[in-house]
């Protein structure tokens, strides 16, 4: 199960909570952990919106991030992208940042009897590592495709070599299997297994396009910029499938992908 407490999931707060440690990956990846003492209630697949409280007037809005861990010290992973991410990959310990969160909905259970595939891009492992280490307890030792441009797109690999079997792809052939991360799950797909997929938008949907077919479940986790992450300000529409729209914030963001109209393959998607 990959979160066998089953009460309620706990109701969203603003919080400001000082920085208590950053860690990079080179200049374009950082781990920033929080000082919350008195814990914040946030499950694998779950996520926060993040603004310093001394940015000032810019950049404005807060940035939707999953999260990797919860409890006193809750995490995020972040890439460097913007002028909302550089401030963080900046920032020092005792900075105060405001949290919203928990937001969202989390990984579901894993289905008894199947083991899962996690297919993780870039920063897209924060959420499918926070699983994995929830489901290690249970004795569940998820398969993990993690692919990026070169080496120094694959964040904390190592760390989820630790709870995983994990398959690395490079697209330049810096680690692992030169190509893209989905080439390698046709071999995996069996009814013995369900896959849980976070990272671009473009390799979610063929993830997704190769379950299909298969009839092998496929939960992704969306990524979308939002200003509100609850459904205010309806800034994360995503189609569905059978017509209409979702809203990554309030419906996700961890979803069925076959409810997904991944149309061309940009669907916006959760928030890693």
């Amino acid at each position: 199960m990959s979160h066998p407490d089953l009460t309620p999931l706990a109701p969203r707060r603003q919080i400001t909570a000082n920085l208590a440690r950053r860690d990079s990956m080179g200049p374009a990846y950082h781990v920033l952990t929080f000082d919350v003492p008195e814990g914040v209630d946030a499950r694998p697949g779950q996520f926060t919106m993040v603004r310093g409280a001394e940015w000032g007037d810019a950049p404005l809005l807060p940035r939707p991030m999953s999260y990797l861990s919860g409890g006193r010290r809750p995490s995020i992973l972040i890439k460097v992208v913007g002028d909302g991410t550089t401030r963080m990959a900046r920032a020092v310990p005792g900075e105060p940042f405001h949290l919203l969160g928990p937001l969202g909905n989390t990984w579901p259970e894993v289905t008894e009897g199947k083991r899962p595939v996690l297919v993780a891009g870039g920063v897209g492992v924060a959420p499918l590592l926070y699983l994995a280490r929830s489901l290690a307890p249970h004795g569940v030792r998820p398969i993990a495709l993690y692919g990026g441009r070169s080496e120094r797109d694959l964040p904390m690999h190592e760390e989820l070599a630790e709870v995983c079997d994990l398959h690395v792809t490079t697209e330049d052939g810096s680690r692992g299997e030169r190509g893209r991360v989905t080439q390698l799950l046709p071999d995996l797909l069996s009814g013995d297994v369900e896959v849980f997929t976070c990272g671009p938008d473009r390799m979610m949907a063929a993830v997704a396009a190769l379950c299909a077919p298969r009839e092998v479940r496929c939960i992704a986790s969306l990524e979308t910029p939002m200003a509100c992450g609850y459904g205010v300000c309806l800034g994360c529409p995503v189609k569905r499938a059978e017509g209409g729209y979702l809203y990554a914030c309030m419906d996700g963001p961890c979803i069925d992908a076959a409810s997904i109209d991944w149309g061309d393959g940009a669907a916006a998607g959760g928030a890693a």
